[in-house]
């Protein structure tokens, strides 16, 4: 039985082989850092959107908390909801005037 003996690259094979190789690999890397809707730019801008969302999803937590202890003071504490319906919304007592001193702005 005849054995085929390996031949050994030429030199310029080697340099073709060598570079056909790093293109390859650069075109796969640049495939993993940028490829549309999965590369690793994509998921670095999504952790940074998640993070923005985090932020505002506390946020609105903690404003959510003091709007329902707003609720929960203005159905039962008298005193603060005529505070607010004349500081917010201008409402009188009864039989009450309001004079307003201040200087009128001129219009132009």
């Amino acid at each position: 039985m005849k054995q085929k003996r390996k031949t050994s690259l030429s030199p310029l094979q080697r340099k073709r082989l060598l570079r056909i190789s790093l293109y390859v690999f650069g075109a796969v890397l640049l495939w993993i850092v940028f490829a549309p809707g999965r590369g690793m730019f994509f998921l670095h801008q999504q952790k940074k959107h998640l993070a923005v969302l985090m932020a505002e999803q506390e946020a609105l937590i903690v404003k959510n908390k003091e709007l329902e202890k707003d609720v929960e003071r203005l159905q039962s504490d008298e005193e603060y909801l005529e505070q607010v319906a004349r500081e917010e919304h201008g409402m009188l007592r009864e039989n009450e005037m309001v004079f307003d001193f201040a200087k009128e702005k001129k219009k132009k």
